[in-house]
């Protein structure tokens, strides 16, 4: 149908845009890494929205509509000619778009208010590295009150009752049939949506943009389809040590007189020392190592004879990525369509 949206690239679709989503699925929201490769890759997902055009062809029961103009002060009836039919159509697309008539699209992760179908599912599914995902579809409406109806007259032709042929002697006006109307009506509007190419946005274009459109012309937005992503913030890693033994342990040594050789600070981590500190110091509750701090805790049991054992903590300050379960947004994209 001509103007529809798709997946698809079907002969002379034209893209309308694409929805990318990036999310980090090869990572789970705690992991740390380096922030674009290995636990924390970002993956990318590309989908290209089509809008339908095709060359137009008159249906079958197609029929010229009248009207009346005046020339020089004679009023004259006349049937539609080319520019006559385009015209026609852009007033219809004008009507169309502009109040979301049947067949109309919008983009959202649900069904806007009113008579909607999904009518391309999943354009874009948003995926973050807490697992959750939002799924963006297109919907179109389906139904809506109907309004008043307008009768078209037309040349009466044929060689028999109700004279409603295309072609043949002339047998004055008729009111067309309902058929005739509608295959008219969808005729001009069809006509002129043709004329939509790659640098040409008649009225019922839509466009994917993540601002407002450019081109010449009223483009209202119809829905949004939001990338997001977890935050990925610098983090310190932090081990506690409560689990105090002769392997680990933060000890701290005086002995009355104090002993140089003996005295001190010794801090140890699976039977090996990490940090220490001489006898001048044994009141000190952090030493700092390299990109390391060891923070003193917790007094405990089990030390030596004129020793204290310490809970304690090991800061790694070298910062490493860690995905959050915070959220951002990276990127909006917006159904625009032309009315006017």
């Amino acid at each position: 149908m001509l103007g529809s949206l798709g997946k698809t690239n079907q002969t002379n679709d034209l893209s309308i845009g694409t929805l990318t989503d990036t999310g980090r699925l090869s990572g789970d929201v705690g992991d740390q890494g380096t922030d674009g490769s290995g636990d924390l890759a970002i993956t990318t997902t590309n989908t290209v929205v089509y809008q339908q055009d095709a060359t137009y062809s008159e249906p079958s029961n197609f029929r010229h509509p009248l009207y009346q103009h005046e020339v020089s002060s004679r009023i004259r009836l006349q049937e539609f000619n080319d520019a006559d039919q385009l015209e026609l159509g852009e007033t219809l697309a004008g009507i169309i778009y502009a109040n979301d008539y049947p067949g109309t699209f919008k983009l959202g992760s649900s069904a806007p208010s009113g008579d909607y179908s999904v009518a391309v599912s999943n354009v874009m599914t948003d995926n973050r590295a807490d697992d959750t995902t939002t799924v963006y579809n297109l919907y179109q409406r389906t139904t809506m009150t109907a309004p008043t109806e307008i009768d078209l007259m037309a040349v009466a032709r044929g060689s028999s009752s109700p004279f409603n042929a295309k072609t043949g002697t002339y047998k004055g006006l008729i009111i067309m049939s309902d058929a005739h109307r509608k295959e008219t009506v969808k005729a001009c509007l069809d006509r002129y949506l043709s004329t939509i190419t790659s640098s040409v946005k008649p009225i019922g274009s839509y466009l994917i943009r993540t601002s407002a459109p450019s081109e010449t012309g009223t483009w209202v937005a119809k829905g949004t389809a939001i990338d997001t992503r977890n935050v990925v913030e610098e983090e310190n890693t932090v081990t506690s040590y409560t689990n105090i033994n002769s392997s680990n342990h933060w000890q701290t040594t005086i002995s009355v007189p104090q002993d140089f050789l003996t005295d001190g600070i010794s801090v140890k981590v699976g039977g090996v020392e990490v940090a220490s500190a001489g006898p001048a110091n044994t009141g000190d509750t952090t030493i700092v190592v390299g990109n390391k701090t060891y923070t003193r805790g917790n007094a405990v049991s089990g030390a030596p004879s004129g020793s204290q054992w310490y809970e304690f903590t090991e800061t790694n300050t070298a910062q490493t990525d860690e995905i959050k379960s915070t959220t951002t947004n990276i990127t909006t994209y917006t159904l625009y369509v032309r009315t006017a």
